[in-house]
């Protein structure tokens, strides 16, 4: 005589699944939620039981595969995630146990690097190379489409400016000087995972040249007047605009 039963305590077991955390800049693929399932206290075979996936956390980008994996988008933002799933029997569709898994998915690095520029003359002013070129974000140079550049005070507004693309424009006329400039980059993907950095840009003065001068004779007694003494002089390799 054989007894059937519907008890289903330690036969048809899913278990709930926490996942480490995978890196949502580059996504990734978890084990099958399976691995730890069992019935009658053997790990299931997949051939006997059939899996159906709940609701998505965030279709789209988080996705139960057919064999109980699940797929983590590239670009899927950070947070936690619960994804709940269902075995069956294929003998008794009716028999069945349902678990979660638990994925966690984080911000990648981002690292906004310290800038120090060579000296720009302040006559003429000039533009430095983007802020942007030695920041990285998961650990490679940062594409400018993903994140957000935001100038903190400008050192002296009006005469050093950071542009849009991370250059920062030297008016001509900047006073000679050292002057920082702070900014920060945060991801487009998870704004709140951001870097700060300060920019140093180096003012220099224009060359100035006082060349000595030798008038020919004057006559005391009529007296007279020298050609002016700025005529040989210069002011940023060019003659001096008496007005500078």
């Amino acid at each position: 005589k054989v007894i059937v039963t519907d008890t289903k305590t330690g036969c048809l077991d899913a278990v709930n699944d926490t996942y480490g955390t995978y890196n949502g800049f580059i996504g990734g693929i978890t084990p099958s939620v399976l691995a730890n399932d069992s019935f009658i206290n053997v790990l299931v075979n997949p051939a006997d039981i059939t899996l159906t996936a709940g609701t998505s956390p965030l279709p789209g980008k988080i996705t139960m595969n057919g064999n109980g994996t699940i797929s983590v988008a590239a670009g899927t933002p950070a947070g936690t995630y619960n994804y709940p799933y269902t075995i069956c029997l294929v003998a008794r569709p009716a028999y069945c146990d349902a678990a979660v898994a638990t994925i966690t998915v984080a911000a990648p690095v981002i690292d906004a690097v310290n800038d120090n520029y060579g000296s720009i003359n302040g006559m003429t002013g000039g533009t430095t190379p983007s802020v942007l070129t030695n920041d990285s974000l998961n650990h490679a140079v940062v594409n400018p489409a993903s994140i957000t550049l935001t100038a903190g005070t400008s050192p002296l507004p009006g005469q050093i400016t950071m542009n849009g693309n991370g250059t920062i424009s030297v008016a001509a006329g900047t006073p000679a000087g050292i002057y920082n400039y702070p900014y920060t980059i945060c991801e487009n993907l998870n704004p709140s995972n951001c870097d700060n950095a300060v920019a140093t840009v180096t003012v220099g003065a224009a060359n100035i040249d006082a060349v000595n001068d030798n008038y020919g004779t004057y006559n005391g007694i009529v007296g007279g007047t020298t050609p002016s003494v700025l005529t040989n002089d210069s002011l940023n390799h060019a003659v001096v605009n008496p007005a500078s």
